[in-house]
């Protein structure tokens, strides 16, 4: 590689360090759950590095599919997440991608940042949601149908379920395990995710 190259690669990995700054910035505000920023940042930088050298040694095609395989495959294996957050986790993939192959106009590649960033920011603003607050739930109880389910959550925690996500049902010791997100009134501030409960 010449210096020329090396200078533009530095200049694209500081744009992409810059992106996943905002990001982080986007995520701690919006999605604080521990380890989810590392995930992000782990999984761009290893991209990044994945792609410049895919680009810089001409490999064939058959890797760029082995790579996406093998990321479908941690995403199989990995732990569950929201919608919300695949949604982080694939734009901090598509900076990498757009961060790490060379092209040759440099304002382009931030114009293309900046776009995925802004979206991102826009459609998770909190205007356009009712604000809620996720908590796991263990009941000593199982209920007979998901209406009651959510009935019984209802009284016991006292507020207005939103969605109701069974993790596990146990008939022998009759408990369910359960992620609850939930309605919060204005004003009220937001509780620390995954907070495990058992009424």
């Amino acid at each position: 590689m010449s210096s020329a190259d090396y200078a533009d690669l530095l200049l694209r990995l500081f744009v992409d360090g810059c992106a996943l700054a905002l990001l982080a910035l986007l995520v701690a505000r919006r999605r604080p759950r521990r380890g989810l920023f590392m995930v992000y940042g782990t999984f761009n930088l290893g991209l990044f590095v994945v792609l410049t050298v895919i680009s810089a040694r001409h490999v064939g095609p058959a890797i760029g599919f082995g790579l996406f395989a093998m990321l479908s495959i941690v995403r199989l294996r990995s732990e569950p997440i929201g919608n919300a957050e695949l949604a982080y986790f694939f734009c901090a993939l598509v900076l990498a991608l757009v961060n790490g192959l060379p092209v040759a106009d440099e304002g382009l590649i931030v114009a293309l940042n900046v776009l995925v960033l802004l979206a991102l920011a826009l459609v998770d603003h909190p205007a356009l949601y009712r604000r809620t607050a996720r908590q796991r739930v263990v009941l000593d109880v199982v209920a007979a149908s998901p209406a009651d389910l959510r009935a019984e959550l209802e009284r016991r925690l006292g507020v207005e379920i939103v969605d109701v996500t069974v993790e596990e049902v146990d008939f022998v010791r009759e408990i369910t395990r359960a992620t609850v997100r939930h309605a919060l009134p204005p004003r009220v501030p937001e509780p620390e995710p995954a907070l495990e409960v058992a009424p």
